[in-house]
């Protein structure tokens, strides 16, 4: 099964060009353009929320869909509109942060490794 990776994460982006689609902007942006494409017949393969860093801090973040169109799945649309009610929830209370290069860094290691399998 081939897949579709959209992604903010300039790691992945870089080494990756090829295999992946990228997308500038903010985790929560990035949710709504995977809930278009899940509307639009592609499903979701690995969850929205992997780890245990929030996408309200985490500024990277990489979802792995489907690369067939198919009927819209009601689990995937599910599990993105999830996403995005959870991520708005916490951007109400939360104050932007500024991250140092190690950071960025530290944080884009950390989304590549969820889903490395699917890219190598």
């Amino acid at each position: 099964m081939k897949y579709r990776c959209l992604t903010n994460n300039p790691y992945i982006i870089e080494r990756y060009k090829d295999l992946v689609e990228p997308f500038d902007g903010a985790p929560l942006e990035l949710f709504m353009k995977v809930r278009r494409e899940i509307l639009a017949g592609y499903k979701l393969i690995t969850h929205p929320l992997t780890g245990s860093i929030g996408p309200y801090l985490n500024p990277y973040k990489s979802v792995i869909l489907s690369a067939e169109k198919g009927p819209v799945d009601e689990e995937s649309l599910y599990l993105i509109e999830q996403a995005i009610t959870h991520t708005k929830n916490l951007l109400a209370d939360y104050v932007k942060s500024t991250w140092d290069l190690k950071s960025k860094r530290d944080f884009q290691e950390l989304d590549f490794d969820f889903i490395k399998r699917f890219l190598t």
